[in-house]
């Protein structure tokens, strides 16, 4: 007759910042679910924009957008006078642009819904938090590689895409992607010490 003996430690009990976290979490995760679905709104409002407003209540100039009442400025033009290969075109930036933000917000949702389950350092959140990484570098670099595209191609109308925004969101997807890394590594280490024996 075999016995069977378990030499892993037991698990501990929920320490009281564990029990904050997942306290915490489940508020988070209902938030950046919002505004996973805001962005999409605002994604999908945008190109309906593009495609089927006909008012001068928006318009985009070579300073960037306008939402007025007043008479438009004689440098900004309304979305409806566009050609429907600019439409097109700009219809590719305004999916490009959202796509990264979009993915944000469901990769924090994501996150703070292993939080809430009591996943905290697991190689899952290691993986969401690099992607959010990636997802705040892809999205400091769009609007120049954007500007690029548009100026290349003769379609360009926004000329103030350059925001010293974009650098420090650059900088933050690379520290946090970084931060990812470094908890992967120590999820390692301890997984390690626990099959030590």
């Amino acid at each position: 007759m075999a016995s069977v003996i378990d030499l892993a430690p037991p698990r501990p009990a929920p320490t009281p910042s564990f029990r904050k976290i997942r306290a915490a979490s489940r508020a988070f995760e209902l938030l950046f679910a919002g505004l996973f679905l805001a962005f999409i709104g605002l994604a999908i409002f945008s190109l309906w924009v593009l495609f089927f407003y006909k008012g001068t209540m928006i318009a985009i100039g070579p300073r960037g957008g306008i939402l007025t009442t007043a008479p438009l400025p004689p440098d900004f033009v309304p979305f409806y006078t566009w050609r429907f290969d600019q439409r097109l075109v700009y219809a590719v930036d305004v999916i490009l642009r959202a796509a990264p933000t979009i993915y944000l917000f469901w990769c924090l949702r994501s996150l703070f819904r292993l939080y809430g389950r009591g996943e905290v350092f697991t190689g899952r959140t290691a993986r969401l938090i690099q992607a959010m990484g990636v997802c705040l570098v892809v999205d400091a670099a769009l609007p120049f590689l954007c500007h690029v595209a548009l100026s290349a191609t003769g379609y360009e109308i926004d000329k103030m895409w350059a925001h010293m925004a974009a650098v420090q969101e650059l900088v933050l997807g690379a520290v946090v992607f970084v931060i990812a890394l470094v908890m992967q590594a120590g999820r390692e280490i301890e997984e390690d010490r626990e099959g030590f024996i």
